[in-house]
């Protein structure tokens, strides 16, 4: 017998499946497309907590897709459960967490799709939701205005374009615009950019530009921060691994923290450790062997983090990935990990797709016999990607550099 209902959205559960759980104090915190990497819900500060959240926007979200009536009363249980004295009153927050997780995920998924037809139907219409309630005076204004996929004009005005936005885009081909009788796009509205000062009550104030019928924080692109906009997904690919086509993203507030802003010590102090180095190893076979064997005690594992959350390390990922004879220092993995002594969290921004990811990484110095070394480690999406350790001579750190974006440990 045949059934009938919505299928999953893939790449809307991809896109949001995708995103890394990042505590924030406030909704300034992190703007733009910083967003599209990570889930946050402003005040929900405890990793327990942030994870029952994400969970249930999941579930209304991925292949349950339970309704919003459930959603709040899984939220009132959330909120039960732990305590949680959020701002604004219940059912308006549980409704802004629901809405504005579904439709960002939502766009950023259209967004994926409409890209990869892009060569058969290579413009877009804006269209403004007649369901809106208290319709925009400029989101009405753009109902029906057709641009190129690639016109700049999506770069910031690609819906949702504010808080319960529920604009949307249509893909149209050549025979679609001969239909209605037209033989190009429309010209693109000017921009009219303002500066706008948000979170001004909040520790975390900033500003940020702001297109004329845009919210403040909306004025981006989600598809092009989580899935880039001129490479496919093999060409990205390619260029993943080589940071030098990364650049930090720039902060509105003026560039992110570092630990010369914080005042933290330019010189971590070395922890005494009793951890004895392995064996020198010579074959990327061994390496993975030895992680399984001594360091993971099995074919992976998950990590507790402080003030990250859980990591996974994959022998065979991470193995591939070391220089053998650097092997020797992996059995010092597993403290670094459980017990840090900083953890930072910054936004890359690629030079050449546009796309944004976010890169955790944890720090933490030793003393090994008569010399100190420092150890890092790097996270990308929830999976560590590489473990190397640097000697310290001289009485100076080198990877400061690194020390930058938000610290997620010790909490200041």
């Amino acid at each position: 017998m045949a059934r009938y209902g919505s299928l999953p959205f893939r790449e809307q559960i991809e896109f949001f499946r995708d995103k890394l759980s990042l505590p924030t104090e406030t909704w300034t915190d992190i703007v733009e497309g910083m967003h599209a990497r990570a889930f946050v819900v402003a005040g929900a500060m405890r990793e327990d907590l942030l994870s029952d959240l994400r969970e249930a926007v999941d579930r209304a979200i991925g292949e349950e897709r339970i309704t919003y009536r459930q959603f709040k009363q899984e939220f009132s249980r959330i909120v039960e459960r732990y305590g949680w004295r959020h701002k604004g009153g219940r059912s308006w927050r549980a409704r802004t967490i629901h809405s504005t997780n579904l439709r960002t995920s939502y766009h950023a998924g259209r967004y994926k799709q409409m890209k990869e037809i892009a060569a058969r139907r290579p413009y877009w219409r804006y269209r403004h939701n007649i369901a809106s309630v208290e319709p925009r005076e400029q989101h009405l204004g753009w109902d029906g205005l057709i641009l190129r996929h690639d016109d700049p004009w999506w770069d910031t005005h690609y819906p949702p374009n504010g808080w319960g936005c529920k604009c949307y885009v249509e893909t149209l081909s050549e025979r679609d615009l001969a239909r209605m009788g037209r033989d190009g796009p429309d010209s693109a509205p000017p921009l009219n950019v303002r500066e706008e000062r948000i979170g001004v009550r909040g520790p975390n104030p900033r500003t940020v530009r702001v297109p004329e019928g845009i919210d403040p924080g909306w004025g981006y692109n989600v598809g092009q921060a989580a899935f880039g906009r001129r490479l496919s997904d093999e060409a990205f690919a390619r260029w993943q691994g080589q940071p030098q086509q990364w650049d930090v993203l720039e902060y509105p507030a003026g560039g992110p923290a570092s630990w010369e802003t914080l005042r933290l010590p330019r010189d971590l102090p070395a922890a005494a450790t009793h951890i004895v180095p392995g064996p020198r190893l010579t074959q990327a076979g061994e390496v993975v062997e030895y992680l399984e064997r001594e360091v993971l005690n099995a074919k992976e594992r998950l990590y507790q983090v402080p003030g990250a959350g859980r990591v996974l390390v994959s022998a065979e990922s991470l193995g591939l990935h070391i220089v053998p004879v650097r092997a020797e220092y992996l059995p010092f993995l597993p403290d670094l990990l459980e017990n840090p002594q900083e953890v930072w969290q910054v936004f890359l921004r690629h030079r050449r797709t546009g796309k944004v990811a976010l890169r955790t990484r944890i720090i933490k110095a030793y003393r090994e016999q008569a010399r100190e070394l420092l150890f890092v480690a790097d996270v990308n999406r929830g999976m560590l990607t590489s473990h190397t350790f640097v000697p310290v001579t001289a009485g100076k750190r080198k990877l400061n550099s690194g020390r930058s974006g938000q610290l997620l440990w010790p909490h200041r």
